[in-house]
Parts: structure tokens; sequence; C-alpha cells
């Protein structure tokens, strides 16, 4: 089993959308278990009718077992531990714990994946104990960026959190969303991005088009190959994908 956590501190650069484009190109071939972590329960609503609570009371009970989160999805290969908003309340119960407690909760969460391929994280945008263990608690995380002045200078932090609670090769990655590929502006940063020390080496190739075909097929509760597969929008998550792929398992 291969755990990823998608996370950004900034909100609105498409880190649910890839959650759930990721986990469906994920599901072609494997098992695969998504954890919405997050209170705003996006990721949940999309895959599943039922909002289960649970994940919560594991943050919160000193067991870390979220089983009574599990849902069914309608893909075969995808299960998810939903969200509900309770999960905003849970973070100042579990800061409550010590340190080691919180580490290892975050593990138990996780590992709860073991019987699957693939463990996804759709974490919050938000720098809290709850984000940090699980992050720490991840074999890799991936960072979803829409391009923006402010959004660049934001990744050293995000970065030094991977690091700070990682394993050293936690930090899979970063990659582009919302990408307009005739604005000047946007080639010009994806350039800077790729300069920044120790980052750019880390950027994958793969960037996600700003499309309507995304925004309109996660509205119609469908993933980007299922609702317009031909399109360059939906073939770049399977590209994205595949290379998410070669780097968890080099």
């Amino acid at each position: 089993m291969k755990s990823i956590a998608f996370y950004n501190n900034k909100g609105g650069v498409a880190k649910t959308t890839s959650v759930i484009n990721v986990g469906y190109e994920l599901a072609r071939e494997y098992r695969v278990l998504i954890i919405d972590a997050d209170g705003q329960a996006n990721c949940s609503r999309f895959f599943t009718k039922e909002l289960k609570s649970g994940l919560e009371t594991a943050l919160t009970d000193g067991t870390g077992n979220p089983a009574r989160a599990v849902c069914e999805t309608r893909y075969e290969n995808i299960d998810i531990i939903t969200a509900t908003a309770e999960l905003n309340n849970a973070t100042a119960a579990f800061s409550a714990f010590d340190k080691h407690e919180q580490e290892r909760i975050a593990r138990n969460i996780i590992e709860y994946g073991k019987e699957y391929d693939f463990v996804l994280l759709d974490l919050p945008p938000a720098l809290t104990q709850v984000t940090e263990c699980l992050v720490g608690a991840c074999d890799f995380v991936f960072v979803p960026i829409e391009l923006g002045t402010f959004a660049i200078q934001g990744i050293p932090t995000i970065t030094e959190l991977i690091n700070k609670g990682g394993k050293p090769s936690a930090f899979g990655g970063c990659f582009v969303t919302k990408f307009d590929k005739k604005n000047s502006a946007d080639i010009a940063l994806l350039e800077l991005i790729k300069d920044i020390d120790g980052i750019g080496n880390k950027v994958i190739d793969v960037t996600i088009p700003f499309s309507r075909v995304i925004k309109n097929s996660i509205s119609g509760k469908k993933t980007a190959s299922e609702y317009m597969p031909w399109t360059t929008p939906a073939q770049s998550y399977g590209e994205l994908t595949k290379a998410i792929l070669e780097r968890v398992c080099e």
C-alpha cells in the first residue's frame, strides 16, 4: 500500500478535483481508498450520497480506527472514508493529545487502508495539528498549484511542513492546475517555479489546463474521463496519474 496526500495551504487550487480524478484513473487497475480529511466534505459528496461520520471520532477517541466512516462508492475499486462538518470541531480535541499520541492516531487512520493498493488523502487548506500529523504519516505528498506570485511564494512554507513531519522522500512533487498556455504570465511563472532551489526538480511536467470540461464534470458528479474522455483536460489527468505512479513506485 502506498499512501499519497494532496495538500496545499491555499484553497481553490483544484486539490479535491485532483484527488477525484487521480483516484478514478488509479482505480482502472488498482484498489483505492480515499480519505476525505476536509470538513467541507466535497470529495465525500462527489463519491457518495451518504456522509457517514466517524473520522472525527477516530481522531479524538484515541483509537485512530475510521471503520465506521467507510463507504462504498459507485466505482468498483474505490471506497471512501467520508468527512462531515463535525470534522472541523475535532481539531481542538486532537490537539489535546501529546505529539506521540497524535502521530500514532494518524498512522492508524492511514494504515486502515493496508488492504488497498493506494490510499489518497484530501487534506484541508489549513495548517492544523491534524494536517501536520496526517502529512507526516503519509508516504508521499503532492502539491497542486494554481499559478500566481503569492502561490509561488508560499511553496517553501508547504515543503517545510512536509519535510518537518514526513520521511525524507515524502515530498513527491508539485503540479500546476488551471494552466492557461495562452497566458504569457502562466508560462513565465511555470519557468520561475522550476528555478526554485529544492523545488524545481520536483515539478511534474504534466499541467492540468484551465477548462470548463473539468468544472462541468465535477458539477455533474463525473470525472473528466467520464465526461469528455477525448479532451485534453481529461487526458491530462491520465498523464498526471502516470507521472505520480512513476514517482511513488520507483
